[in-house]
């Protein structure tokens, strides 16, 4: 259960100081412009996660596909999350970009305790070498950067009401498709059909032979559908945190 590797560590705290320096630059670029130019950085990020994709998706479709690469994980939100975000400009867009910034900010979090549980040292010691290790590293430190542009650029004001319940109602949804999905491909989507913590696997192993397949998968899935509500929960208010520290005066 090594939550940081000596890869992570030499990888990830330079990229996210690179990353917080970017922000602070474009804030002071481009705080003061309207919205659709401040939104712009958003627009590329997003279309780079698409290209990206498109890449995975096609690079196994030529090799052999993998179910694994379908896009049921929880990090595969942010291909239709982020672009709906950089483009959408309907009247849900607030809500839009309120569960935009939750997810974000769950990743950025996640990524800052537990960086091991997202992608592991070997890709990014074969980051050069692969292109499925290029995009899962690639993909999220620029979800990362993400949150911080949406945060340093004043991209969302949150609402005092309802967006809660709109990034949770989100997730419970998501919890379900992605669980539905791991038991019908038998693929270990965002961890619902295993888990990718060893300790934590070998208890639900454990459980699952003493009570029996149904109620331990039943358990498993809400333990896990927990976390993950209550994980973007509480980094939605961490977020609306930030807003108010750093909001313009």
């Amino acid at each position: 259960m090594e939550l940081w590797t000596r890869q992570h560590a030499v990888t990830l705290i330079p990229s996210v100081a690179l990353m917080i320096v970017l922000t602070f630059l474009l804030r002071r670029w481009l705080g003061s412009k309207p919205h659709k130019i401040r939104m712009i950085p958003i627009q590329i990020i997003a279309a780079i996660l698409l290209i990206l994709e498109v890449g995975k998706q096609g690079l196994s479709l030529c090799t052999g596909y993998d179910l694994y690469v379908l896009p049921f994980h929880f990090c595969s939100l942010f291909i239709f999350v982020l672009p709906a975000m950089a483009f959408y400009k309907g009247k849900y867009c607030q809500r839009v970009y309120a569960i935009a910034a939750a997810l974000c900010a769950s990743v950025f979090a996640l990524m800052l305790i537990y960086p091991n549980l997202i992608y592991g040292s070997w890709n990014v010691d074969n980051y050069f070498k692969d292109y499925m290790d290029f995009h899962t590293v690639t993909f999220h430190n620029l979800v990362m950067l993400a949150f911080l542009l949406i945060v340093g650029l004043q991209l969302h004001n949150p609402a005092p009401k309802g967006e809660v319940k709109t990034v949770l109602w989100f997730v419970v949804g998501f919890c379900v498709v992605s669980a539905s999905m791991a038991y019908l491909l038998k693929t270990n989507y965002a961890n619902y059909y295993r888990c990718n913590i060893p300790v934590l696997e070998t208890v639900r192993l454990a459980v699952k032979t003493a009570v029996g397949a149904l109620p331990a998968t039943l358990l498993y899935v809400s333990i896990v559908s927990a976390l993950n509500i209550l994980f973007v929960y509480g980094a939605y208010w961490l977020y609306r945190l930030l807003h108010k520290l750093l909001a313009y005066k």
